[in-house]
């Protein structure tokens, strides 16, 4: 856009001048420390201690964290490698905010996700909306393993929630499955 604005009398011709519009001030970006290359010798998995869950209800599933802040320079990801034993592993039934990537490394299993079933072997990858439920068990002769993947910079960032209340006390008589808020029935009472 053009616009003649007129000059001080100076006895001259009027000049052109480019009419520019109005702009915010512009925030500085966030300037984050460079990232690193991590690489993890290929005997880490088998000199670390595999970690798992307390509550046997939750999966007889173990997990190695590989990539996760601050341990490592990853700020966008963490990932790591799961497996279930033979025929009765599983990865209870649970949801995250953060999306998630399963790419299936070795073994036969089915996983599930909102509801819908899905067999899985060698080879195969699933992509796992946030906050769907999903879970993963073993159905072959043989362990399953898989390579996990979250766009969150630490492994920490993820909080599971399981598709059964926990006992959260002894006031709790029974456990009930989730509904969206948690029912709990307590002393008799539905709460």
């Amino acid at each position: 856009m053009w616009s003649v604005l007129p000059r001080k009398r100076t006895g001259s011709s009027p000049r052109l001048h480019q009419a520019r519009p109005l702009t915010p001030p512009q925030e500085e970006p966030k300037k984050t420390a460079p990232q690193e290359a991590v690489v993890l010798d290929a005997s880490y998995t088998s000199q670390t201690q595999p970690e798992s869950f307390s509550d046997k209800s939750r999966g007889e599933v173990t997990w190695h964290t590989l990539l996760s802040a601050p341990q490592t320079s990853s700020q966008d990801m963490s990932a790591g490698i799961a497996s279930c034993p033979a025929n009765t592993g599983y990865l209870a039934h649970h949801r995250h905010t953060q999306s998630e990537i399963y790419y299936i490394i070795s073994g036969k299993g089915e996983v599930t996700v909102d509801g819908k079933v899905h067999a899985v072997s060698g080879g195969s990858t699933v992509f796992i909306p946030g906050n769907a439920e999903h879970g993963i068990k073993n159905t072959g002769d043989q362990e399953l393993k898989w390579f996990y993947v979250f766009p969150t910079a630490s492994f920490s960032d993820v909080e599971y929630r399981f598709s059964e209340v926990e006992k959260v006390d002894e006031r709790v008589d029974e456990l009930v499955p989730r509904k969206e808020p948690p029912v709990l029935k307590i002393y008799g009472w539905d709460a």
